[in-house]
């Protein structure tokens, strides 16, 4: 968890892709509960814009 504080609190503006990615992997590894499927969910949803 520290590590994704770390990512968040790194990022200044809108995150890019590669910053969102980070996050990604690093919630990937903490055990799956609602709060970390609501996160990933919309982290992706967020990425899939960046991509347009």
């Amino acid at each position: 968890m520290n590590t994704l504080l770390a990512l968040v609190e790194s990022v200044t503006d809108r995150p890019t892709v590669q910053e969102v990615d980070a996050m990604l992997a690093e919630l990937r590894r903490m055990p799956r509960d609602a709060a970390v499927t609501e996160l990933i969910d919309d982290l992706l949803d967020y990425r899939s814009m960046l991509s347009i």
